[in-house]
């Protein structure tokens, strides 16, 4: 059995990492703060350009009432979120769903690591192959590491959604 290799050290931490903050943290917490994200990436998407209008008067400069505006909501949905989320996950955790709710939250944050794991290595592998040629020049620790062809079939399902909700995106959308 071949012995563990740097990528299969940091596939470990990443992935264990992740399922041990998903432990102590809950499925409930650990869910509720990627909504979080979510409602603050959203914010910024519908209310940013209307809120930097409003506050060019206040400020004096386009830029400026611009990141303004970029940093007041994004700070006030993501923390008002993280508030949400972290107050639902300690209720949570202290009734009878306790254990699962953690259990749950184990795999969640094990998964989590494992996505962080896959674009790791896709960014790494992505910079080494456009540096030094295609996949058959990897290093021997990429290519002899215990979870490459994980992180390999992952990068590829990964690779291949992209691929497709782009081709989605792209389609000119019809009148009727």
């Amino acid at each position: 059995m071949p012995a563990l290799t740097a990528l299969d050290i940091v596939v470990i931490l990443l992935v264990g990492g992740g399922a041990m903050l998903g432990i102590l943290r809950g499925f409930v917490t650990e869910v509720l703060s990627l909504f979080a994200w979510v409602a603050a990436i959203l914010a910024l998407k519908f209310f940013h350009a209307a809120l930097a209008e409003l506050l060019v008067g206040p400020v004096g400069t386009r830029a400026g009432a611009s990141v303004l505006a970029f940093a007041l909501l994004f700070l006030v949905v993501f923390a008002g979120g993280k508030l949400v989320a972290r107050a639902l996950g300690r209720r949570t955790r202290q009734s009878v769903l306790g254990p699962l709710d953690r259990l749950l939250g184990f795999g969640f944050g094990a998964l989590k690591g494992l996505i962080g794991a896959t674009l790791l290595f896709l960014a790494v592998t992505l910079v080494y192959d456009t540096l030094y040629g295609g996949a058959a020049t990897r290093p021997d620790w990429i290519r002899d590491s215990r979870s490459y062809s994980l992180l390999n079939a992952s990068g590829k399902a990964i690779v291949d959604y992209v691929a497709a909700r782009r081709k989605v995106d792209a389609r000119p959308a019809t009148t009727e």
